[in-house]
């Protein structure tokens, strides 16, 4: 088990792992076993700095408490099994692709668009040609459509779940970059912030990011 940022308010740790086991219970009764870690990735506030990332300015915004969550197995085929704790988002399969590694349909408003990307992106980064296949819970509480990130929660979460299957987590630095490379898959060009956040926050802290001459993160 594993987090893209600790938990930041001591107060959330009982909440927390009362969450996680449910998430781990909820597993073991659509797979019939246990996973083999949790990744998490948080979503972001921003406090100065409103989409002047794309152009390489420096930001300022900070990781937040809701995030997303990905309990993973690794298994031997090569396809990805996806469910979701909240009913509104149905289960999807997908099969691992030589050429494409993944199809993503763009037209198609699909949730695991964002997860496809993620594990698109985290693949190409790790240069894995034979990935394991993967069972996975998520369960995400950013809230939706109001600038909190919870899309690019999503995409490190799929990332940082897919190197980790394949044994092959990165530094932080590069999993930000393969999520940002990532979520242009679907359309979104943005410019850093969101995924830098997410992955490379420290608790009790907002983060002064730079991206000139290379990134670069001050708590």
């Amino acid at each position: 088990m594993f987090t893209a940022i600790s938990d930041i308010y001591a107060d959330n740790l009982l909440k927390h792992g009362v969450r996680y086991q449910t998430l781990v219970e909820k597993f073991v009764s659509i797979y019939g076993e246990k996973p083999d870690f949790i990744a998490r990735a948080p979503g972001r506030v921003n406090i100065i700095g409103e989409h002047i990332d794309y152009c390489g300015f420096p930001v300022f915004p900070m990781a937040i408490v809701p995030d997303c969550l990905v309990a993973v197995r690794s298994i031997e085929e090569k396809i990805v099994d996806l469910a979701n704790v909240n009913h509104e988002y149905p289960a999807r399969r997908f099969s691992y692709n030589p050429v494409s590694m993944v199809s993503i349909d763009n037209s198609q408003q699909d949730w695991t668009n964002y997860f496809k990307c993620g594990y698109k992106g985290a693949l190409k980064a790790i240069d894995c040609n034979a990935p394991k296949g993967m069972q996975c819970l998520m369960d995400g509480n950013v809230p939706r459509c109001v600038g909190l990130s919870s899309s690019s929660a999503v995409v490190c979460c799929a990332a940082l779940a897919t190197m980790e299957a394949n044994n092959r987590l990165l530094s932080q630095e590069n999993v930000v970059e393969a999520s940002v490379a990532s979520e242009r898959y679907i359309g979104t060009n943005g410019g850093g912030m969101d995924q830098t956040a997410s992955i490379m926050s420290q608790p009790h802290s907002a983060s002064f990011i730079e991206f000139d001459p290379e990134l670069s993160v001050t708590p």
